[in-house]
């Protein structure tokens, strides 16, 4: 049942789109200031040591990702689409249904890291119209990252007495994030032509992100890093994942539109198909003993 939740957010938010209420900009503000800074302290503070290598990759591909697409991409927007991937709102609800613990272990780890960066630099890239070191040293994930760095000698007492705030917090990310998106898509006509559009972006970045798991693959083999070298099958489901519904956050946020929603609709759209044809052809392969 967990697989379908973000689907129900989703569609909570479509049909609250369809009413009078619009609550759109609280829940960004609330995602973006309160819950989504809250995850990251507590998993930095509390299993850092554990996830650091992931963290770190994700957020050094990512940072690389979309500094090099400010080259490709004149919009921040379709940059953000492009790099930022549906990692801890989609990506981490799939992966424990399919591959189980250790695959929540590493989408929350690189989660943390896509979160940093893509939360930080693309507020930085939407707040203003260039890049400043200050404004992104001041947006709430560093901030989040930096508090989460000074708390890490308390681990203990910061996961035994603020689990229950991260599980809410957590909760609302998940659950405020795709509301938000619904309601962007309650009022955003989508076409076939505007699926037909998205397949070429879905390909493009799936082959990058793909090259990329490959590479932090042969890197974690050779520093003997098993949590990686152990769950392929996990890493090379981010390449399938969808543009973040973040990003719509993040817009609604700093510019007050929300364009990226039809993107993000499309694309979460043939990702949901994309990962049920490797879901079937993971199982089928364990069926036939082709994979462990």
């Amino acid at each position: 049942m967990t697989i379908f939740f973000p689907l129900i957010y989703l569609f909570a938010g479509w049909l609250l789109g369809k009413t009078a209420w619009d609550c759109k900009t609280a829940a960004s503000w609330i995602l973006t200031r309160i819950a989504i800074p809250i995850v990251i302290i507590f998993n930095i503070s509390t299993r850092f040591h554990s996830m650091s290598t992931i963290i770190v990759a994700t957020a050094i591909c990512m940072m690389v990702l979309l500094l090099a697409g400010r080259y490709v991409f004149a919009d921040p927007i379709k940059n953000l689409c492009f790099s930022y991937l549906n990692i801890g709102w989609l990506g981490l609800p799939v992966a424990s249904v399919l591959f189980g613990n250790d695959a929540a272990t590493i989408i929350i780890a690189a989660y943390v890291g896509s979160s940093i960066v893509g939360n930080s630099l693309g507020a930085g890239m939407l707040s203003s119209e260039r890049f400043n070191p200050i404004t992104l040293m001041r947006t709430p994930p560093v901030i989040a990252l930096i508090i989460g760095a000074m708390l890490i000698p308390f681990s203990g007492q910061v996961a035994h007495y603020f689990d229950s705030l991260y599980q809410i917090a957590k909760f609302m990310m998940s659950f405020l994030g795709m509301a938000v998106l619904g309601i962007w898509l309650a009022k955003t006509t989508i076409s076939m032509r505007d699926f037909r559009l998205e397949l070429r972006p879905f390909f493009t970045r799936s082959i990058v992100f793909a090259v990329l798991v490959s590479l932090l693959l042969l890197i974690a083999d050779q520093f003997n890093a098993p949590l990686i070298t152990q769950n392929p099958a996990t890493l090379y489901l981010l390449c399938l994942l969808p543009p973040a519904a973040n990003i719509i956050v993040l817009e609604t946020h700093y510019l007050g539109t929300g364009n990226s929603a039809r993107v993000i609709s499309c694309g979460t759209c043939i990702s949901i198909v994309a990962i049920a044809l490797y879901s079937g052809a993971f199982w089928g392969g364990r069926a036939l003993g082709i994979w462990g």
